[in-house]
């Protein structure tokens, strides 16, 4: 799972809209949309503020899931 897959599946644990998100990270819903699909992603001090709001590390948002 990469970080904009991750990046949503917390967003919708948390019953957040993009809009949500985006109003709280100071960007916009298309922003949010964009990095979730993976279109672009979100710079260190963006992960930062994500990782902040949405009380995980940027670990978790980034770091790759091992399966045996």
């Amino acid at each position: 799972m990469d970080a904009g897959q991750k990046l949503r599946r917390f967003r919708e644990q948390l019953g957040l809209s993009q809009r949500a998100v985006a109003d709280e990270l100071g960007t916009t819903h298309v922003v949010i949309g964009r990095w979730e699909r993976g279109y672009f992603k979100p710079n260190v001090t963006s992960l930062a503020k994500i990782a902040a709001f949405m009380d995980c590390t940027i670990d978790d948002l980034i770091k790759e899931e091992v399966t045996e």
